[in-house]
């Protein structure tokens, strides 16, 4: 049987992975991997930002590739991410990552051609950090898919209380 690749609303999207359990780490993972599905990319994943520390901590991770991926439990400099770019006004979707965000030693190390990010903020308002995809390929994603993809960072966003981070 074919998989179902329907566009699921984003609130379908939080209730269907929240029905394997209510915890940050399953909704999380849920939400990454059917928008690994719905997307194509290689890697999407969830990235807390520390900013005084200048790091992105990389919480939870869905991988499709053995080429690419991203793995969970490590850090990156915030300030050569590709994620730092967009939120500080470039684009949230590129297929040619290492043009669009040249500063980006991430990019260009990790050869990111199609990159996805969307800012996640608690619900008091406090930014947490970003919900992101990447590949290596030029990956093209329909703007409904982009849509559902900003929709499900803010609803994440939502579930985090601002004291806490995401961190074990």
């Amino acid at each position: 049987m074919a998989p179902d690749l329907r566009r699921p609303s984003a609130t379908e999207l939080l209730a269907e992975a929240a029905a394997q359990g209510a915890d940050l780490e399953t909704v999380a993972r849920g939400v990454l991997a059917r928008l690994s599905e719905l997307t194509g990319l290689s890697s999407t994943y969830l990235a807390e930002t520390r900013l005084t520390a200048d790091e992105q901590y990389i919480v939870f991770s869905c991988n499709r590739s053995d080429v690419f991926h991203i793995p969970e439990d490590v850090t990156l400099p915030w300030s050569e991410g590709v994620c730092r770019f967009v939120v500080e006004g470039g684009p949230h979707y590129t297929t040619d990552a290492q043009k669009q965000f040249p500063s980006s030693s991430v990019a260009r190390l990790l050869e990111i051609r199609t990159f996805v990010s969307y800012p996640v903020f608690t619900a008091e308002g406090r930014f947490f950090g970003t919900l992101c995809g990447a590949s290596k390929e030029q990956v093209e994603i329909e703007q409904k898919v982009l849509d559902l993809m900003r929709e499900c960072a803010r609803l994440i966003g939502q579930r985090l209380r601002a004291d806490v981070s995401a961190r074990p």
